[in-house]
């Protein structure tokens, strides 16, 4: 009877281990089931950021097509009739080239904006006003993309000090919301516009003029800001008011077009 009685107390204590042991191990199906929820998860991630680059080209595509559309309209219709201010040769009164670009940036990220320069400025190749286009189509370039690179830079840099628990411009997140106050955005914008002073007049003083005046002689007279100071430093001053008037007008513009119609809370990717 006693051995009877110490086996199956023996035989309890080692079913209560072997019970105890189990509840301790993580059951094979929910580690799976936890295991394909995360698969998942990273799945849907990779999906949705594959997407957003789908939609970030296609709208920058989109946007670059009708920035053309309204450079080669108002290149053969309006330019024709109004022409330009004489301080600044070759710049129109007012143009709306650079706005898509803009809303591009603004509503898709910076790739977007990119692609929208590119595809806008490059057809001025084919303008029928434009003799050199490949003259205007760079300076075109460099006063759009810099409307909205200046920008990024700045919040992208403010980003990163955010990560290394830098104070750096606490109020800017990386975000398309970022501009949607208007006191946001013109601080944003105001160093574009100097930013975009500061280029234009340097490229057009360097570069654009000196190309210019070669091509128009017939390649047989080059000057240079050094050789010809106050013809190219006036020039370029006016080229630098123009792109001042430029770029607050293109500005304005492209606010007026994605915030207040909350085009950004519809569509924006970043």
């Amino acid at each position: 009877m006693k051995t009877t009685a110490a086996t199956k107390k023996q035989s309890k204590n080692i079913q209560e281990k072997e019970q105890i042991s189990n509840d301790k191990l993580p059951d094979s199906g929910n580690r799976e089931g936890h295991e394909s929820s995360e698969t998942g998860e990273v799945v849907e991630i990779k999906e949705f950021k594959g997407k957003t680059f789908t939609v970030e080209l296609t709208a920058g595509a989109i946007l670059g097509a009708l920035s053309v559309l309204f450079g080669i309209t108002w290149d053969a219709y309006v330019e024709s009739l109004i022409g330009g201010p004489a301080f600044a040769p070759g710049m129109t009164w007012f143009d709306v080239v650079a706005v898509p670009m803009l809303v591009a940036f603004f509503v898709f990220g910076i790739r977007s904006g990119l692609i929208a320069a590119i595809i806008g400025c490059g057809a001025i190749l084919f303008y029928p006003s434009e003799a050199y286009g490949w003259v205007a189509m760079i300076a075109k370039f460099c006063a759009s993309a810099t409307m909205f690179v200046v920008p990024w830079l700045i919040l992208k840099l403010n980003k990163r000090a955010k990560e290394n628990n830098t104070k750096f411009l606490p109020v800017f997140k990386y975000s398309s919301e970022t501009f949607k106050p208007v006191a946001n955005y013109w601080v944003l914008m105001g160093f574009a516009i100097i930013a975009r002073l500061i280029v234009m007049f340097l490229v057009n003083t360097l570069v654009i003029l000196p190309i210019y005046i070669w091509l128009l002689s017939g390649k047989g007279t080059f000057q240079t800001v050094f050789t010809n100071p106050i013809e190219f430093l006036s020039f370029g001053g006016g080229y630098t008011i123009w792109n001042v008037v430029q770029g607050i007008a293109d500005a304005v513009i492209a606010y007026l077009i994605v915030y207040p119609t909350k085009l950004n809370e519809r569509f924006a990717t970043w």
